[in-house]
């Protein structure tokens, strides 16, 4: 039943497509070329080229990042062949495009109607696709299969409140998930969990985005940045979401009364909140500068903001304390602590972690994790930083997990390996 309405509410929306891809493209969440803005309209942007095409839809730049290297497996495993990758956001877009090969194509995934998805596959003509996470489009799904596109899901996960709705809802989502052929789950309670959907053979082999390669950055611009710096104290918080930033710069004020040359570099989640960020640090009294406004950080530079897609491996690196954000307010269910790990950086978080509990939990065991809340941030941040050998100790024990958890990325090869032999045979 629940499958049925949203499907007929897809078909009668309709008309409200183009207004809300306008809508969008205003606040700088779709292209800004109008040809390209029809691939939310199933509409290609390129034409097909010959031979397999192997589909990943990865959403944002978190999934991208975490399937880059099976894309790279796939390419090289299959001569001649081309990997499509479908995003849904600008930023997840620009991410990929900045790691695309020749023989990577971009696309806007279609939004989620009947006949957007089926004149995007019907060009396409995928070999197989590639779902990462728990990004399940149902008329996209069913247009696939229809198709017999076989479907693979990877990094699978299934948050306990979405879990129990499909479970009211069985029969639709036994027919949904039956559109995946295989899952490779990032716990045993998500294959669990995925099984019970109605995925077959659904199995864990680990987080995937525990096995990404480090972050990039610029060693040379590392030394820069600590020159300019003054060596400084410092810390990071990144990938911060609208009501977190003000609870931030307040707790950075206290951080001052302790540490006070201590700076603050905030990444929000949205490089376009940029200069909305900027406008907060300098109403809080802090000597401020933004990346994308050519900006560099100075000896006095209090809190610098940066906007510019590219730039965590460097201040992961630079800082090496880091509040990973979306984890502050109720409302929010975390974001993925791994990437500074794997850059030996030592972790804060909020308390609301759901979509990455396991992976706290891990981090938590290994006292390798210290969460924090709206009331203690200040206290945290002053005491690692006013404390050399325990920031070392925090920072030592997260990127021996993360070396431990890199084996996550040749599981998944092994597994994908067996699996599309059999499928295209």
């Amino acid at each position: 039943m629940m499958l049925a309405l949203y499907r007929a509410f897809m078909y009668l929306a309709r008309p409200l497509a183009r207004p809300l891809i306008e809508a969008r493209r205003r606040r700088g969440r779709e292209a800004g070329d109008p040809k390209r803005r029809l691939e939310r309209l199933g509409v290609p942007g390129a034409p097909r080229p010959s031979g397999k095409i192997f589909w990943f839809d990865a959403v944002s730049v978190g999934e991208g990042n975490s399937v880059v290297p099976i894309m790279d497996y796939i390419l090289e495993s299959y001569p001649g062949s081309h990997v499509l990758v479908t995003t849904t956001t600008v930023t997840g877009a620009r991410n990929i495009v900045s790691k695309m090969s020749g023989r990577v194509i971009h696309q806007f995934l279609p939004i989620d109607r009947r006949a957007w998805a089926e004149r995007f596959l019907a060009h396409w003509r995928p070999s197989v696709g590639f779902f990462a996470d728990s990004n399940f489009w149902p008329n996209m799904l069913l247009a696939a299969r229809a198709g017999n596109i076989p479907l693979i899901l990877l990094n699978g996960r299934i948050s306990e409140r979405s879990y129990a709705r499909w479970m009211r809802h069985r029969r639709d989502a036994k027919l949904l998930m039956s559109s995946f052929v295989y899952a490779l789950a990032c716990s045993g309670s998500d294959a669990k969990k995925l099984s019970d959907m109605g995925i077959t053979g659904a199995e864990c082999v680990g987080n995937l985005k525990h096995g990404a390669p480090p972050l990039a950055y610029d060693g040379g611009r590392l030394n820069e940045l600590s020159r300019a710096s003054g060596n400084r104290p410092s810390w990071v918080a990144s990938v911060t979401h609208p009501g977190e930033e003000e609870i931030i710069l307040g707790a950075h004020a206290s951080v001052r009364r302790v540490v006070p040359d201590a700076m603050l570099i905030v990444i929000p989640r949205d490089p376009d909140r940029g200069s909305e960020v900027l406008d907060m640090a300098r109403r809080a009294g802090f000597l401020s500068a933004l990346e994308s406004a050519g900006d560099q950080v100075t000896e006095s530079t209090g809190v610098y903001v940066s906007d510019v897609l590219g730039g965590l491996g460097l201040y992961y690196a630079f800082s090496g304390l880091v509040f990973v954000g979306c984890s502050l307010l109720e409302t929010m269910d975390g974001h993925n602590p791994m990437e500074a790990a794997r850059l030996g950086a030592a972790i804060l978080s909020g308390r609301n972690v759901a979509s990455f509990q396991e992976t706290y939990d891990m981090l938590k065991r290994e006292d390798a994790v210290i969460m924090t809340g709206k009331d203690d941030l200040a206290e945290k941040v002053a005491g690692l930083l006013s404390d050399k050998d325990k920031l070392e100790a925090l920072r030592s024990r997260a990127l021996e997990i993360a070396k431990n958890e890199a084996g996550v990325i040749d599981r998944t090869k092994e597994k994908l390996r067996e699996r599309l032999e059999k499928i295209l045979t």
